[in-house]
């Protein structure tokens, strides 16, 4: 039974659903992070997200595009060989024989009949056939071929298009593309596969040294609260009957100290196996990616395999484990012995210090007297003896600890030097950009990668402003403290030039054009009076070319435009943000706010253009995360930031600009917009 049992767990099982897959059961899928969930999951995930049960990782279905795990459909087939061949029958004849073999170029399970005339046909004779005793895990050879131009072999990799296609297609649909035969691109992501494997076998080995490296820690550790229990008790024999309460809370602390001490090495082993196991996984993948896969199916797992070998090598542990030392503090403990060596002494006592000693000699001769005052003096010796020898063995250990402490002090002040060395390193390059490029007033600037000197790694938050004489005084109006509000002023002072169709403002100058990624926020006050209808809008940010600045009411199905918005949304009947770019909606996020009246949220958004790069990004400052990276942007000519806020007879919306040294630009800030940009 054990044998039996270990045989079925052998075989993979869904990360959702824990259902073990079987050959003509549901397909299973790929996860991104390398798990495999089956086709029922898919399709019937609640919410559009599945939750990968063994990593925690949820995936969202919109986003992310499964594909077929061939690499495990084809483990499988040979597990399936393996453990249970009575489960295949021939699919030949699909006559429900038993199978007995295995066509390669076929892909066909054969029974005995169907073998033999599969050996006979001319078209079949030369076909690789395996017995299911002989079938070992290989890559398959089948040639595929295209699903458009029947018949015409794929053997062409559209690298702009990432998929395969025939001679045909090339000349057709991808004509301008730049493509490469299919061995070629397959060995180039199969030696990028076993670079992977070689970091991860690097990585793995670096676990074990580490793992090791916390054991020693543990046995040091224990080591260390024996010598230390033992120096305690040592200690306290001389102090036993004054100082036992003492002793007792000093070992507890002890005993407490060391249990954190080995905890926090527990949960630090701990997970260190998990990152291990997480490793190992991924190494094993790939190691059945060589077994099983083909060089087409090759091509669709670099990026999962590339972004999970990421994810170890960022969490990646040290190499060793620095063993924190307890140390038994016997501060005062000199002081404290020379108060108790100074009691009991012989001394020329006065009258009213005689009584206790005349009252003692009541009972004792002159003899017996001077013999115990000679055996005390002896007793009293003997003790300060002891006392002087611990104290020697302690001086010797506070000499060393002294010394350790001297050189942690000196290790320490070269840290500090070294900082001080970087922060000055650091000064002297935003002072040198700052230089360069020309920056002033109100504009703050922040080095996204410490130390370097060029202008694509700094980051300026732009002093923009609402430009006042432009807005649509019709629709809009800018109120006493500075904001942008959905409502018309109670005054409308003349002017030329206003905006007349787009309901808002820009700003007062395009953006720079001067290789700096440069960033700015939009906080927004919004209140439902009444439940907003069909796709009816909020407000709007984003960035344009001028000439695009007042065609309609908002700027997203414009050309050369890019922007977010906040509106309602029939498909999933809620308030929903989308982002447009170049007249085509690219995302699209449900759930906002809710659509009731009377709801009142503070929406933060933050927006980051980059033209060296050709980026525009879109940040929800409150959610910390990114919704989404424009690539491909056209830079060639200025571009104007817009703010749009609508629809007053339904809400009231307030939105402030947030810029230079009012952003409040932290660390994690910098790191999601340096990801973004890479």
């Amino acid at each position: 039974m054990r044998f039996m049992s270990s045989r079925m767990d052998s075989f993979p099982k869904c990360s959702v659903c824990q259902q073990q897959f079987t050959l003509n059961g549901p397909a299973p899928y790929l996860l991104p992070c390398l798990h495999v969930v089956c086709e029922t999951c898919v399709t019937s995930a609640a919410g559009g997200v599945i939750s990968c049960s063994t990593c925690q990782r949820e995936v969202n279905l919109t986003d992310t595009h499964f594909q077929k795990d061939v690499v495990r459909q084809k483990e499988i087939f040979h597990l399936t060989v393996k453990h249970r061949p009575t489960e295949l029958l021939c699919t030949h004849e699909d006559d429900g024989n038993q199978a007995v073999c295995w066509c390669q170029d076929c892909e066909d399970l054969l029974c005995e009949y169907c073998q033999n005339m599969h050996s006979n046909f001319k078209v079949t004779r030369s076909h690789v056939v395996q017995n299911f005793a002989d079938l070992e895990p290989t890559f398959w050879t089948v040639q595929n071929f295209c699903s458009i131009h029947k018949y015409e072999p794929l053997y062409l990799f559209d690298k702009s298009c990432r998929k395969l296609i025939c001679a045909r297609c090339r000349i057709e649909d991808h004509v301008d593309h730049e493509v490469e035969k299919v061995d070629v691109a397959a060995e180039t992501l199969t030696q990028q596969l076993e670079y992977h494997k070689n970091e991860l076998s690097t990585l793995q080995t670096r676990h074990q040294a580490y793992m090791q490296s916390i054991r020693q820690g543990t046995e040091s550790t224990d080591a260390t609260h024996n010598s230390l229990k033992e120096n305690i008790r040592h200690i306290f024999q001389s102090l036993r009957s004054q100082l036992d309460q003492r002793e007792k809370d000093i070992l507890i602390d002890l005993e407490n100290h060391t249990k954190e001490t080995k905890a926090t090495q527990h949960a630090l082993l701990t997970a260190c196996e998990e990152d291990k196991k997480t490793c190992t996984r991924v190494l094993d993948y790939i190691n059945n990616v060589f077994l099983f896969a083909s060089k087409s199916d090759i091509l669709g797992l670099e990026r999962y395999v590339g972004e999970m070998t990421r994810t170890c090598l960022d969490t990646a542990a040290p190499q060793t484990y620095a063993v924190p030392t307890a140390v038994f503090n016997t501060n005062s403990l000199s002081k404290l012995k020379a108060t108790v060596s100074g009691f009991g002494a012989i001394l020329t006592m006065d009258m009213d210090g005689k009584s206790e000693i005349i009252a003692d000699r009541g009972t004792q001769t002159d003899d017996d007297f001077m013999a115990d005052v000679e055996m005390k003096h002896k007793m009293d010796m003997e003790e300060l003896k002891t006392k002087i020898d611990s104290d020697e063995k302690h001086i010797e250990s506070l000499t060393k600890l002294s010394d350790k402490l001297n050189s942690e002090i000196e290790s320490l002040k070269s840290r500090i030097d070294e900082k001080e060395a970087i922060e000055k390193k650091d000064a002297k390059t935003i002072d040198f950009l700052l230089g360069v490029t020309g920056v002033v007033g109100e504009c703050d600037v922040h080095l996204l990668k410490t130390g370097a000197v060029d202008r694509s790694f700094m980051l300026k938050c732009i002093p923009l402003k609402y430009d006042k004489d432009r807005v649509n005084l019709d629709c809009v109006h800018i109120n006493t403290e500075g904001d942008l509000v959905n409502s018309k002023p109670g005054t409308r002072p003349a002017g030329e030039g206003r905006l007349k169709k787009y309901e808002g403002t820009c700003s007062t100058a395009p953006l720079l054009m001067d290789g700096c990624p440069q960033y700015w926020e939009v906080e927004n006050r919004v209140s439902l009076d009444k439940p907003l209808p069909k796709t009816w809008l909020i407000l709007e940010v984003g960035v344009c070319r001028e000439e695009q600045r007042d065609v309609t009411h908002w700027i997203g199905r414009r050309p050369h435009s890019y922007c977010m918005i906040v509106s309602h949304c029939t498909t999933h009947s809620g308030i929903c943000r989308k982002i447009w770019k170049e007249g085509k909606r690219v995302l699209h996020l449900p759930d906002t706010l809710p659509n009731t009246a009377g709801a009142s949220h503070t929406l933060h958004y933050g927006v980051v253009y980059d033209g060296a790069r050709k980026k525009i990004v879109f940040i929800d400052v409150k959610e910390k995360k990114v919704m989404s990276t424009l690539d491909n942007v056209d830079c060639s000519e200025p571009l104007w930031p817009m703010f749009g806020v609508y629809n007053a007879h339904l809400l009231t919306v307030s939105m402030r600009l947030v810029v230079g040294s009012d952003i409040n630009m932290t660390e994690e800030k910098k790191a999601m917009i340096v990801k973004s940009l890479s």
